[in-house]
Formats: C-alpha cells, sequence, structure tokens
C-alpha cells in the first residue's frame, strides 16, 4: 500500500469522496491502492475497498508511504480526526474531483476534498480539510477556514471570509464581501446579507440568527 490513499470515514459521504478519488486516480495513478479507515464499522471491505480501524498494524505500518483524507461532514468531527491525523505525523491528500475548475492562483491546502462540478476561483484559499460539495462556487479572494464544509450548490461571492468549522448548508448564497464566523451553521436555501458572529446558527432571507450554536452539531 506504499502510496496508497486511505478516506477516513466509510458512511455516506465516504463513499462519495471514494468515487472523487476513483476518478482523480482514474486521470492521475496517484495512488496505488485506495482504502477506507473507520473506527466504527467491523467489515473488513467496504464499497469494493479494503477497510481498517486507525490504530490498526496495516495502517500504522504504512503511515510514512500513505495520504489521508477526511470523509466527514460534521465539522467538528473533521477537527477531531485532523488533529488525529496531525499528531500520528500522516501526510495528507488534496481530493478532487476531475469535473472541478481549479483557478491556477488558488491554494487549497492538506486534506481539501473538491466535489463534482465545483469552482474555485481566482486567489480563493481553502484551509486544512476543507470540504467543498458538488456544484458550488467560491468567489474570487474568498478564505475558507480549517474543517469547514460547504455543502452543495453554495455560492460565495467573492472577498467573504469564512472562519474555522463552520457549516454552509445547501443552497445558500452569500453575498460578496461578508464575513462569516468560526463554528456557524447556515441553514439550507439562506441567503446572507452580512457578517455573522461567531458560534451562532442563521436561517433565513435575510438570514438571521435562530440561537447559539452551543453544542456543534450539523447533523442530529
Amino acid at each position: 500500500m506504499t502510496a496508497g490513499l486511505f478516506v477516513y470515514g466509510a458512511g455516506g459521504f465516504g463513499k462519495e469522496v471514494m468515487d472523487i478519488a476513483r476518478r482523480q486516480n482514474a486521470a492521475s495513478g496517484r495512488w496505488t491502492e485506495l482504502c477506507f479507515v473507520d473506527d466504527v464499522r467491523p467489515e473488513p471491505t467496504r464499497y469494493g475497498v479494503r477497510l481498517f480501524p486507525f490504530e490498526s498494524r496495516e495502517i500504522q505500518d504504512q503511515l510514512d508511504g500513505a495520504t489521508f483524507v477526511i470523509a466527514l461532514g460534521e465539522p467538528s468531527s473533521r477537527e477531531k480526526l485532523g488533529k488525529r491525523l496531525s499528531e500520528a505525523g500522516a501526510e495528507l491528500a488534496t481530493v478532487i474531483d476531475t469535473s472541478a475548475l481549479i483557478s491556477g492562483s488558488a491554494l487549497l491546502q492538506g486534506g481539501s476534498v473538491v466535489a463534482p462540478l465545483c469552482s474555485i476561483s481566482s486567489d480563493a484559499r481553502l484551509g486544512l480539510h476543507v470540504c467543498v460539495n458538488t456544484m458550488s462556487i467560491v468567489g474570487h479572494d474568498v478564505h475558507v477556514g480549517d474543517y469547514t464544509v460547504i455543502s452543495s450548490m453554495v455560492n460565495i461571492g467573492g472577498s467573504c471570509v469564512i472562519g474555522n468549522g463552520s457549516y454552509i448548508g445547501m443552497g445558500a448564497l452569500i453575498k460578496e464581501g461578508v464575513r462569516i464566523g468560526s463554528n456557524v451553521i447556515i441553514g439550507m436555501g439562506s441567503v446572507v446579507y452580512t457578517d455573522v458572529p461567531d458560534d451562532v446558527i442563521v436561517v433565513g432571507n435575510p438570514a438571521r440568527v435562530a440561537r447559539p450554536n452551543t453544542d456543534r452539531k450539523v447533523f442530529k
């Protein structure tokens, strides 16, 4: 498994990330084997590939040669596993669908996932373990913080700043130049015209603060 890719999380989103990795690997031949990492599922294979818990001998023996990407949709879970990978000294992969449009001036840090038909525009910056899901647009000069998840069909206007560990729900629209804090949840279909502070949930059109994001859980 030298130069293999381990997709950490073998749930529904894990299967989507595995599909992206398969397309990327078919085009680039970057990885010798694709595998899942999952600390809960007991089965030895999943979705046509081998599956291992993180503490297994098979993974620990390959930490120097393999790369990892997290496939969980919950930002707080992405942060937890991201710190675990960092402490283990694991190398991070960047998994990008072959249909995505990535500007040559954009910067994607390790662990990023970019799904089909996305656009990452000029001088955009994605932090560690950021996910941009299907058909989303990240405008020019947008900065997205670590562990943040941008769901499908989101449009983020130019020069926006999004903090760490936030979640932008399906179909949300973010006006250019808006600043969104850390640990924020933007409800699906929301239209955000003004800045959003840390640690809140906002919904609606125009988006308004609904309540504090005290438990940092998107999926309940």
